[in-house]
């Protein structure tokens, strides 16, 4: 049976930390499960408001001029930076967990990250930084987010008892939504309602002085998310342990990675020989687990099309509904809310037909959901069939039915997108070998880091192709029904030779 490659001979794999090391104590509210923990609450809050909710529609709409042409150049850049992270993000794993201190290069990645975040207040379309020039700054703090997602994900062990890290880890991604929904609200709240709203717990002017003309609002995000990571992430740093120490350099860790490691009878092996050692154990995970592997191959394209459908849906509902920013993060906070029902509807699904047929059901439903939103336009419902683009009643924000509509898909969706994730992690332990689950749960993250990259740009092609936004937006559907035939050649049960390894 195939084994994953000697340590010294694979690019993708790093040696482990000092076996002399004291075991790891603490639970997900001891001082380094928390410190573990606050960093997602920092960094997250990132994604959800510049990548997704608030800066990205403006840069579609404002900096770029709406209609298909926004929709490309979003999907464009996060296309590139994508790339350029799957291209480099697992060579730096490795040079990392050779290094052992894993800190300082995230301090470095956070410090641009909190730059990056700060330049773009002067993101204007006649400002220093116009629509090349935030691509370029958006595309390098997307690069930064994920080389720190890599580092701060291969410190988990370090953060607490074996049996704590999964609430850790969940303790992470709980406080980076619930943050993200206080952070919505105070722009809500604070900011862009006073003035438009008449009701009680909302002020008559905004908190702060901004010209909404300007869009003062939607790039104060930029300068409010720096401050809110540089604070935030300092426990962190304070109380979360490296915990390794290997006695090596970066440099020559990444000298070990690119020439390989010096032996006394062969001399360094090139960084060739040793992606070849790599891609022949990849060949005998096919042969000898041909259903996981399988597994891993449809989840990676269907986890695509959902990556697109989360970043690139709010910047679709700007340019091409006409929605103002307080439309989109109304409809952010509904997904984040109705998300965390998610979980529990996965959960359900799991228990009531296994997790192959709650994952089929999850997709398939995605699917549906997806082109019924694309038979919405700003004046009809089921492509064209039903008149819908007349005001229904006297509010600012979703008055026509077609954005009524539009805005009640976020509900569902937002559940099956989340109980799919759910129902993947649970569908990979259900049928790979439990002796080797480790080493398919890394296969299963660098798939997801290596190929984030493709949804975006289905969507980014296909617009730019056809000029036309609901055909770009299709992309993500067909991505879907592929990851979905392949899911169904997958059994729910492990092979002879799989159950032989376990």
């Amino acid at each position: 049976m195939s084994q994953p490659p000697v340590l010294a001979d694979d690019p993708l794999r790093a040696e482990t930390a000092d076996p002399d090391l004291p075991t790891v104590t603490g639970g997900p509210f001891g001082i380094k499960g928390l410190a573990w923990a606050i960093f997602e609450g920092a960094r997250n809050p990132y994604y959800n408001m510049i990548v997704i909710y608030i800066f990205a529609p403006y840069f579609a709409d404002v900096i770029v001029g709406g209609d298909a042409r926004g929709l490309t150049l979003s999907g464009l850049t996060i296309t590139l930076a994508g790339i350029v992270t799957a291209l480099t993000a697992p060579f730096l794993g490795v040079i990392a967990d050779k290094a052992g201190r894993r800190k300082p290069p995230i301090a470095a990645f956070i410090a641009m990250l909190v730059m990056c975040s700060a330049l773009l207040w002067w993101s204007t379309p006649d400002g220093p930084f116009r629509i090349w020039s935030t691509m370029a700054i958006l595309a390098a703090a997307y690069c930064c987010y994920g080389y720190s997602e890599v580092l701060h994900n291969a410190m988990l062990p370090n953060a607490g008892r074996p049996e704590a890290l999964p609430y850790i880890s969940g303790l992470g991604l709980a406080m980076g939504n619930v943050l993200s929904v206080g952070i919505i609200l105070f722009f809500l709240i604070g900011l862009l309602l006073p003035g438009q709203l008449d009701l009680p717990f909302i002020p008559e002017e905004p908190i702060l002085p901004l010209d909404r003309e300007a869009h003062e609002a939607q790039r104060f995000a930029g300068p409010f998310i720096a401050v809110w990571m540089a604070v935030l992430i300092i426990p962190f740093f304070l109380y979360m342990p490296d915990n390794v120490s290997t006695g090596k350099s970066w440099k020559s860790s990444a000298a070990d990675l690119f020439q390989g490691e010096a032996r006394a009878s062969e001399g360094r092996q090139s960084i060739g020989q040793r992606i070849e050692v790599f891609l022949s154990y990849l060949v005998g995970l096919f042969r000898e687990h041909p259903n996981v592997m399988r597994y891993l191959v449809a989840r990676t394209i269907y986890a695509d099309a959902m990556a697109a459908l989360l970043t690139l849906g709010a910047v679709f509902a700007g340019t091409f509904f006409g929605w103002s920013s307080v439309e989109i993060l109304i409809f952010g906070l509904m997904g984040l809310i109705f998300g965390a029902i998610g979980g529990f509807v996965g959960g359900l699904l799991d228990r009531t037909f296994g997790p192959r047929r709650a994952l089929i059901i999850e997709i398939t439903m995605l699917v549906v959901l997806l082109f019924a939103q694309l038979s919405i336009t700003p004046n009809s419902l089921w492509f064209g069939l039903v008149p819908a683009g007349e005001s229904i009643w006297a509010s600012p924000f979703f008055d026509t039915l077609a954005d009524v509509v539009y805005l009640s898909f976020i509900i569902p969706v937002a559940i099956f997108v989340v109980a799919s994730i759910s129902s993947s992690r649970y569908m990979l332990v259900h049928i790979a070998p439990p002796k080797r689950i480790g080493e398919f749960f890394g296969l299963y993250a660098i798939a997801g880091t290596v190929t984030v990259w493709m949804g975006p740009g289905v969507v980014s092609l296909l617009t730019w192709l056809t000029g036309n936004q609901r055909i770009g937006m299709s992309g993500i559907g067909f991505m879907f029904l592929i990851g979905l035939i392949i899911l169904l050649g997958v059994r729910d049960d492990k092979s002879v030779l799989e159950r032989a390894s376990d």
